[in-house]
């Protein structure tokens, strides 16, 4: 028995560890009909560890200070070591100190043999019932990982590895002022804070600062602290999502691999890489303008490891909340720069308006803004409020307009103080003098999700590459808006407050609104068109089955699915009809809830529109194949049924294809839910009716189904690969379906190595697969590593198929399966 020396730091170590497996596909419950109510992690913890959940919760001091034990058993105690550092990102510190709290002997700093002869002690609950030691395979896995980078005694500063970072270039050659500033932040730095947020007014330079602190960092002075790695993340431009935020930081990390995958498993996974690289030296986050990301990222923020430090922008009517909801941290509150540094700020900006402007009279009004008196230039920083945006904005203003400085700075004084007084004289004045394609292009940036390229933004506004050029210099030159080059393309980023006043007069102009929102929907219908179509099949809705690079159509899914919400929200029942009917399959590899919801919508939009046929292919392929796929058979059976109705009742003879494959899919509803004679009766009812290839290579896939039901395996095989064979002939198809289950009746047949290439075959991209084939592709790997005698592997493989399901769709049909497989090996 292990005494407890300092049982209220032993609680104290133990409760975050535990609690940070709250999160973890093993531990978080999820809540279905098998599921108590009130069942919680802790319950889960308990019974891997032969305890009571009030056990764990005397041991992590949640019932009071009192009940934390005075000793305890050393298998229970090594036992819970072992499931936190298994599955969470605690390392060998974390291990010695709790353990300097008993009367267990401690090495330190830890080694790896003496960390694997502790976690040899536990015991745990193992697959096969018993309790015992975790396998040596397992402990050496994690003491591997425990310190598989951890650097020698001595340090060689000639081998030092320089930071990484994803830093945008600098918003300024020379940065001006916020000495006081750029101090508080440095010492932020080296405090113990985990958090700082920088407030202020929409221009005053929120961003600038955050990125030059980030500069000085890598700069390689001694003055700053000196980071692992920095990330920078933007939610400038309207919103950014939690998925986007964790796809950032796993493409920073190195775990590229993430990206595609779910909520549940990108968070955990991210959250220990960050642990991982700032074992050594910090990792500093920056997100700039989070007043406009989701509320899930600060939840994400708050339980952030040791080691990893924030820096927050955000304007100033959010600088409450975020100080609530974060807790302990930092604020700097920016404001105006202060006269001299205001003084050196305008002679810049002039002059860098000099340097690319051509224009002779421009350049003769930028040079009399130099030989404005020392009175009128302090008038004019005053009347700015000392705001970069602002004067930059004012300086643009005066080179291209016939109006004298002095006036524009008595019109900017009777603005007063407010912001959105001083900014809508700005603005309104350069709207005045803007083109009139200047102002279309404005108006539209307002649509995206995302900063649009030329194409896209330039359709949106409805102008040709000549217009567009032209209407987009005035922009740049009027300082509205910064082009960025980003993977080979240019894409043009505007500040909040641009953004939001073209909104504003967009608003005003609801014919122009309603022409210009046509032209962006129809570029997007377009672009589906073009990415995802194939030349074969030819079918309304066929045509856009897999089989291309999804890369471009991903590029763009932030601004299409904006497309989407719009349509839906506002009853553009045509637009949201013809994107769904374009992009329902890709829906089944990035979204399945999100192919049910809209599905759903368009079935509902077609009727209202009298399309039957597009509301029968909605009900019955988009949404009833994807509610059996999330395992809702019920769900499933109504919109199958529902749209077989449709089918009846508008009794066109081009029906009979979409009426076999929704009869198809009821026969396989029914072998699911354990009716295989009605299921066969069913498909001999349908098995010889003419119908397409398309449909063909269906229902031999669902016959196929049947075949394996009744364990006819070569039948089966002979089924699957028909239908591969037919699909040939309109090109193929990459379902997985088609594959994962003609390699289950190879493993059946012990045909191993065609069963392999079989299940290979699955897997649109090798090195970028994404969520759901990985999980067919794992469960199959593992029934055949287990028919091969290699049991380990088969266990690990399985569990990565189990850990994918928890953490992209629990429901999912195969779950069942693969969790009797888990029981078996």
């Amino acid at each position: 028995m292990a005494e407890l020396e300092n049982r209220i730091q032993f609680a104290e170590l133990l409760a975050p560890a535990v609690k940070s497996l709250k999160l973890h596909p093993d531990y978080k419950v999820k809540r279905t009909k098998n599921v108590k109510a009130g069942q919680t992690y802790i319950d889960k913890i308990a019974l891997r560890l032969g305890v009571s959940s009030n056990t764990i919760k005397s041991w992590i001091g949640q019932m009071g200070a009192n009940y934390i034990p005075g000793r305890m058993d050393d298998g229970k105690l090594f036992g819970m070591i072992w499931i936190i550092i298994e599955k969470t990102d605690m390392g060998p510190e974390w291990l010695t100190g709790l353990l300097e709290t008993t009367t267990i002997p401690v090495i330190k700093p830890a080694l790896p043999a003496w960390t694997a002869s502790c976690l040899k002690k536990a015991k745990i609950l193992r697959k096969d019932g018993s309790f015992g030691a975790p396998s040596d395979e397992d402990v050496e896995k994690a003491v591997k990982r425990l310190f598989h980078d951890r650097p020698g005694l001595e340090t060689n500063a000639l081998t030092e590895q320089p930071v990484t970072h994803n830093l945008p270039s600098r918003r300024t050659g020379n940065f001006i002022g916020r000495g006081f500033d750029m101090e508080a932040i440095r010492q932020w730095m080296l405090s113990p804070s985990p958090v700082c947020l920088i407030t202020g007014w929409a221009g005053m330079g929120k961003t600038t600062i955050a990125l030059e602190a980030a500069y000085s960092c890598i700069g390689g002075s001694s003055d700053w602290t000196a980071f692992c790695s920095i990330i920078w993340i933007s939610a400038d431009w309207k919103g950014l999502s939690f998925s986007d935020f964790l796809n950032t930081i796993a493409y920073h990390l190195g775990r590229t691999e993430q990206i595609d995958k779910s909520i549940n498993e990108k968070r955990f996974v991210v959250r220990n890489a960050l642990a991982a690289h700032s074992n050594e030296k910090p990792v500093l986050l920056i997100i700039d303008s989070i007043d406009m990301a989701e509320r899930d990222i600060h939840e994400f923020i708050i339980s952030l490891p040791q080691g990893v430090k924030v820096l927050l922008t955000a304007r100033e009517n959010v600088k409450q909340t975020y100080r609530d909801g974060l807790g302990e941290m930092e604020a700097i509150q920016l404001s105006g720069l202060e006269q001299t540094d205001a003084l050196e700020f305008f002679q810049q900006e002039v002059h860098r308006c000099l340097k690319t402007c051509n224009l002779p009279h421009k350049r003769e009004k930028l040079e009399q803004l130099l030989k404005l008196s020392p009175d009128l230039k302090n008038e004019f920083i005053s009347a700015a409020a000392g705001n970069p945006k602002a004067m930059a904005l004012s300086i643009a203003y005066m080179s291209d307009d016939d109006i004298p400085a002095p006036q524009l700075i008595q019109e900017l004084k009777q603005a007063g103080y407010s912001l959105l007084e001083l900014f809508e004289v700005l603005f309104g004045r350069t709207w005045d003098r803007c083109h009139e394609d200047t102002r279309k292009l404005w108006q539209t940036l307002c649509f995206f999700a995302k900063p649009p390229d030329e194409k896209s933004l330039a359709a949106a506004a409805g102008l040709d590459a000549r217009r567009f050029h032209f209407a987009i210099e005035q922009m740049r030159s009027y300082a509205l808006i910064q082009p960025e080059r980003n993977e080979g393309r240019t894409q043009y980023s505007a500040h909040q407050t641009v953004v939001a006043y073209g909104e504003q007069h967009l608003s005003e102009h609801q014919e122009f609104e309603k022409e210009a929102r046509s032209r962006w929907a129809h570029y997007y219908i377009d672009y589906a068109e073009t990415h995802i179509k194939r030349e074969q099949p030819n079918s309304v809705y066929w045509s856009y089955l897999l089989g291309r690079n999804l890369e471009q159509m991903k590029k763009e899914w932030p601004n299409i699915l904006k497309v989407i919400e719009w349509s839906s929200e506002t009853g553009q029942h045509e637009t949201l009809i013809e994107l769904i009917t374009r992009i329902s399959h890709f829906l089944s590899r990035i979204n399945l809830p999100l192919r049910i919801e809209y599905g759903l919508k368009s079935a509902d939009a077609a009727r209202q529109s009298g399309e039957h046929t597009r509301e029968a292919y909605f009900r019955i392929d988009t949404a009833g194949w994807a509610l059996m796929e999330v395992n809702d058979l019920d769900g499933a059976l109504q919109q199958v049924e529902t749209g077989l109705k449709i089918l009846e009742q508008s009794g066109a003879p081009d029906h009979d294809d979409l009426k076999v494959w929704g009869l198809a899919l009821q026969s396989r509803l029914l072998l699911k839910t354990g009716d295989p004679e009605k299921a066969a009766a069913m498909l001999d009812d349908i098995k010889d009716q003419p119908v397409s290839p398309i449909i063909r290579h269906r229902v031999l896939l669902v016959r196929g189904d049947l075949s394996f039901a009744h364990s006819h395996y070569e039948e089966a095989i002979t089924l699957y690969e028909a239908a591969n064979t037919t699909s040939a002939a309109y090109g193929g198809e990459k379902t997985i379906e088609a594959y994962f289950n003609l390699g289950m009746a190879y493993v059946k047949c012990n045909q191993l190595e065609k069963a392999e290439k079989a299940f290979e075959q699955m897997l649109y991209d090798k090195h970028n697969a994404n969520q759901v084939e990985l999980i067919y592709y794992y469960y199959g790997m593992a029934q055949l590593l287990y028919r091969k005698g290699e049991k380990p592997k088969a266990i690990e493989s399985n569990q990565k198929a189990i850990r994918l399901i928890d953490s992209w769709e629990p429901g999912i049909g195969i779950r069942g399966e693969v969790e009797q497989m888990d029981i078996l090996i």
